[in-house]
């Protein structure tokens, strides 16, 4: 288990992590998401000991982890803006690995260069994004990391490659209790594959719980009534979005849905009623929204245009 307990960081005078909480568990994706700029990356480095912080303390199975641990030689870090020394090639990038992780496999790493169709000896620094994206995976794959960290990770692969790393990545999560930290951009990918995500704002978690809990939380429903909709909360329920498209509303309902259908249905005449499905993304939205984040309504002042 990893377990991060009121992590603090400043560059010079600004706060970049506020008192950081999470918790993840063998064998389980967590999926970090948040705001641009919020500190994730950031925050990944701390935990690999690139950064120090001021405040706060990083648990690995119960042990301190500092940058003598020697727990940390079994995490594995992989970049959002990757960068190979000069004419490296996969397998010169393999040997040298080899020199640093004690659990790397050569089969592994043959297996996974065989699968991803990737040319050992073709220069790193030559390849597409996407190409160094899957080298960068298979490499961390190979070295069979405890704690695998993992930014940006899928951004500039392709659909066909995104089906393949997640195959892998779910298999050895599930074969080897590999915990897994992926922070990432890409809401709908996360949304299949994550167990818990961590939701990050202005170098805060301002929401921490596991996926399914979250969708538990925040409801949308759509409904056609008699008469114009009017939102009110109570202490079971808040009605935090409300949209109207034609005759129909749609809203996010954050507590207690049947306390708000059930006063829909006393309230006004309901011509009809579903609840839609919620994904990661609207969560995300609702939960940044109430931060105030992404609220503003452009409007257009030129009469002329």
């Amino acid at each position: 288990m990893l377990i991060v307990r009121d992590l603090n960081k400043s560059f010079g005078k600004q706060q970049v992590l506020k008192n950081i909480n999470i918790t993840a568990n063998k064998g389980q994706i967590y999926g970090l998401v948040g705001s641009n700029g919020c500190g994730k990356t950031t925050f990944l480095k701390h935990i690999m000991k690139i950064y120090k912080q001021e405040e706060g303390e990083i648990f690995y199975n119960g042990e301190l982890v500092n940058d003598k641990t020697p727990i940390i030689d079994e995490f594995y870090y992989v970049q959002d803006n990757l960068f190979f020394p000069s004419q490296y090639t996969l397998n010169k990038l393999y040997n040298y690995e080899k020199l640093l992780y004690k659990n790397i496999s050569r089969q592994k790493f043959d297996k996974l260069v065989n699968f991803f169709n990737i040319d050992p000896e073709k220069p790193l620094n030559k390849m597409s994004k996407g190409q160094k994206k899957q080298a960068a995976f298979v490499m961390a794959m190979s070295t069979c990391p405890k704690l695998l960290l993992l930014d940006e990770i899928v951004d500039g692969l392709d659909a066909v490659i995104k089906r393949k790393f997640w195959n892998v990545l779910i298999q050895d999560v599930m074969e080897n209790d590999t915990i897994v930290i992926i922070s990432s951009h890409d809401l709908k990918e996360l949304d299949n594959i994550c167990d818990r995500v961590g939701i990050m704002h202005e170098g805060e978690i301002i929401k921490e719980e596991n996926l399914e809990e979250l969708k538990n939380e925040v409801k949308r429903v759509q409904f056609a009534i008699n008469k114009e909709f009017i939102a009110s909360n109570n202490n079971s329920y808040s009605v935090v979005k409300t949209m109207k498209m034609g005759s129909v509303y749609i809203c996010t309902i954050k507590g207690d849905l049947e306390s708000f259908k059930k006063h829909l249905y006393d309230s006004y005449s309901v011509v009809l009623f579903d609840e839609l499905p919620m994904n990661l993304e609207e969560i995300f939205i609702t939960e940044l929204g109430d931060k105030g984040y992404g609220t503003e309504i452009y409007q257009n002042d030129d009469e002329s245009l």
